[in-house]
């Protein structure tokens, strides 16, 4: 499949056509064949906008995973918080994307700090959000966190769990590639509960290379001064007529 809109939605009928109910973390073992839809958002958090608007067009939710430490958007800005209060009005669920390499933690005492820290980015975002977020995926997880099979708290869902990442099926688009044939694993039926991992940064109306996705958001010269002219704007009244 393209990385395009029009494949996205294809793939989600693909999945109803074998059978799947779209569950979350909480409800997926009350099916007997479930998926489980999770987005990573790496980058750009307005691209998770016409994803979320495909999916609830087509009444399904999904959980959209955040950085609260990303060097690309800022949650806490008012464009952010409007995206963020648009996915969930749209029915999806809100994780939190924690990055571990934002931190120095010590070895010695890595689950504690690790925990702590994750439970305080976690806090934070149930703020800004105002519901209670019980969700995390980890953003480039070392490998001493794929092995541990950490536990954060009551209540709390790791989607690296072994539950999720080894007992059921795992799929992802990482770096814009399936590591297998989604449509041939769904298709086969082999498995009856599937974790399916996208990314939306690197879907569009039409197919574009990775090259072309990438320069394009590095370069995107048009799109960022919109963005400083809407800023500009919000800041210093009569703008345009400064600018004169």
């Amino acid at each position: 499949m393209e990385f395009t809109y029009k494949d996205y939605a294809l793939l989600i009928e693909k999945i109803r056509e074998a059978g799947y109910k779209f569950a979350d973390y909480e409800n997926y073992d009350e099916f007997d064949k479930s998926l489980i839809l999770r987005h990573d958002v790496d980058y750009n958090i307005q691209k998770t906008i016409k994803m979320a608007e495909i999916e609830s067009q087509k009444n399904i939710s999904a959980t959209y995973f955040v950085l609260l430490t990303s060097d690309f958007y800022n949650l806490f800005s008012k464009e952010s918080e409007s995206i963020l209060k648009k996915l969930l009005k749209l029915g999806h669920k809100i994780g939190l994307h924690f990055d571990e390499k934002r931190y120095n933690i010590s070895f010695d005492s890595w689950e504690e700090q690790i925990t702590d820290l994750i439970k305080n980015e976690l806090h934070l975002l149930s703020d800004l959000i105002g519901i209670d977020v019980m969700a995390v995926s980890m953003h480039r997880p070392s490998q001493q966190t794929l092995n541990s099979n950490l536990i954060i708290g009551k209540g709390i869902i790791n989607s690296y769990d072994k539950e999720f990442f080894k007992n059921i099926k795992y799929i992802s688009d990482s770096r814009m590639k399936w590591k297998e044939n989604i449509i041939r694993i769904l298709e086969s039926g082999k498995y009856k509960k599937i974790q399916l991992l996208t990314h939306p940064f690197w879907y569009h109306d039409e197919p574009l290379e990775m090259k072309k996705i990438i320069e394009d958001f590095i370069y995107c010269r048009e799109e960022i001064a919109a963005h400083r002219y809407k800023v500009f704007e919000n800041n210093i009244t009569q703008l345009s007529d400064i600018l004169k």
